[in-house]
């Protein structure tokens, strides 16, 4: 054995027990990458798969042997590698001496063999643990599963009150399940969704509806990024407006009608409305908010002193019959610019506004037709209106003949005026 080892030379025996150290350390560290995990990154637990005690308890002495080598090794080292003495030089006492070394290394092997076992029994306690939560888990979701099906069942049924049961049943399973909540509320606004009936019941429901998920988006849910598909709803209650979502918040093709609605998102990190209609009700613009494709009637309200810095810009945009009130005293800034838009026996009411800036209202690429302008009211002489590059045909002035001092004036820039009297005073001309 000294001779393949280099006749007992400790410079071979320091550099033989370092690469087995490596060795063995290389070895341990690629099983750890390649343990298997489950979706949740949690290690995959699988007892059968344990060594038998003997075999952990070898593998644990080896590895007290190869730590003592290289402790000994370093030893050597330091004591500049000195020759081992002979066999013959040893005494009584140098034996003596060596046994008593013997006796404390097999107490350290012992030592070992008790850590390997405590060791092992640890792992068994630990891996019986992670069984008892992996199962306490699947009875969660399994418990959850069961509660959203009964509620989807109750959200369709006949009855008024089991569908308001099933509402108040889903709302308390999303305030439980937290990693499937917007399940819970895809659920109930897939059930605004749905084709709306005269009957009373049903309104309530839809009511209820609404205001649990205000009431949880402001409380209990805040601070998720819920989104909420409100496609294609009819809504006349202006509720829907005050859902503080952070996430998306989506009005397409929805319809808003018979109630008055404060338009503009609170929190929501994007807000669509395409193709959606805004009927026989009244309207407030206050946070600023942007509108494409969209069809407006009934009374728009823009307020200066209740909008800071309200920004709201409608891209092909029908307004038909719709009356534009734009009141205030100019406190805060309020701009609407509207392009590709067309105006249609639409009134805009200036009567209620002082110290509005005429680039605060701005109109391009849009046509105008049989409306009025209505320009009475104190102010400062300025214009209220810019339209820019349009049509306006059949328009009617609304104006104060015998008026003396400052007046309201709309500045037209390029504009295509047919079977329309502008009067001098109140249009200013590029």
């Amino acid at each position: 054995m000294w001779t393949w080892l280099g006749r007992g030379d400790p410079r071979v025996l320091g550099g033989a027990t370092a690469a087995l150290v490596l060795v063995i350390l290389t070895i341990g560290r690629i099983r750890r990458l390649r343990r298997r995990r489950t979706r949740d990154g949690l290690r995959l637990i699988e007892p059968w798969r344990h060594k038998p005690i003997t075999g952990a308890v070898l593998q644990w002495m080896a590895l007290a042997l190869v730590v003592a080598g290289a402790v000994g090794a370093a030893l050597l080292w330091l004591l500049g590698f000195p020759s081992l003495p002979s066999a013959t030089s040893f005494g009584t006492t140098e034996v003596l001496e060596l046994l008593k070394i013997a006796l404390a290394v097999v107490a350290g092997l012992g030592g070992v063999v008790l850590l390997a076992v405590n060791l092992r029994k640890q792992r068994v306690a630990e891996s019986e643990h992670l069984l008892a939560q992996a199962k306490d888990e699947r009875e969660r979701a399994q418990g959850f599963n069961e509660r959203f099906g009964t509620a989807a069942e109750q959200l369709a049924h006949e009855n008024a009150a089991v569908r308001l049961a099933g509402l108040y049943a889903m709302a308390g399973l999303a305030d439980d399940w937290v990693t499937n909540r917007q399940i819970c509320v895809d659920v109930l606004c897939g059930y605004l969704r749905l084709p709306v009936s005269d009957d009373a019941s049903e309104r309530k429901v839809r009511e209820s509806v609404l205001r649990v998920l205000r009431d949880r988006l402001g409380e209990d849910w805040r601070g998720n990024a819920l989104d909420l598909d409100l496609t294609g709803t009819t809504f006349t209650e202006p509720i829907v407006m005050d859902l503080a979502t952070t996430g998306r918040l989506s009005y397409d093709e929805a319809t808003f009608e018979r109630g008055v609605f404060r338009i503009g998102p609170r929190n929501a990190s994007a807000v669509t409305y395409r193709g959606a209609e805004f009927r026989n009700g009244e309207f407030r613009f206050e946070n600023g908010d942007t509108f494409s494709d969209v069809r407006f009637s009934g009374r728009l309200v823009f307020d200066s002193d209740r909008s800071y810095w309200g920004r709201f810009l409608f891209k092909d945009c029908d307004f038909s019959d719709a009356t534009f009130v734009i009141t205030g005293h100019g406190e805060y800034s309020i701009r609407a610019r509207f392009e590709n838009c067309t105006f249609s026996e639409c009134v805009f009411d200036y009567n209620g506004i002082i110290g509005l800036d005429h680039r605060d209202f701005f109109i391009t690429n849009s046509t105008l037709t049989g409306g009025t302008f209505s320009l009475h009211g104190l102010g400062e002489d300025v214009s209220v209106l810019w339209i820019s590059e349009s049509r306006i045909e059949n328009m009617r002035f609304d104006v104060e003949e015998n008026r003396e001092g400052p007046v309201k004036s709309i500045y037209l820039n390029h504009v295509e005026v047919v079977a329309t009297e502008l009067p001098e005073r109140y249009v200013r001309r590029s």
